[in-house]
């Protein structure tokens, strides 16, 4: 089955996640009192930072092939100055 690579973005990205909750979890049994906030926080960074990171990987290929954004799809109304006056 041919995937497109939005599907390709989304696996990856979730498969990630799922390894970072993971080793969350791991981290939180195994880290010492000194170094488990800084991998709390790292890991937690990561989480979040993945799904951004995907969601503009895949605006630069919508970019790229040229297709419609949301931006396109709702453009900013003209503002006609002759009715302000």
């Amino acid at each position: 089955m041919k995937k497109n690579p939005k599907q390709i973005v989304a696996i990856f990205a979730l498969v990630l996640i799922v390894i970072l909750i993971i080793a969350f979890v791991i981290s939180a049994f195994t880290a010492g009192p000194g170094e488990a906030g800084n991998r709390f926080m790292v890991l937690l960074y990561c989480i979040v930072a993945i799904p951004i990171l995907a969601w503009l990987l895949l605006f630069c290929i919508n970019k790229m092939q040229k297709r419609p954004t949301m931006e396109e799809f709702f453009p900013e109304q003209e503002k006609n100055t002759e009715e302000d006056n």
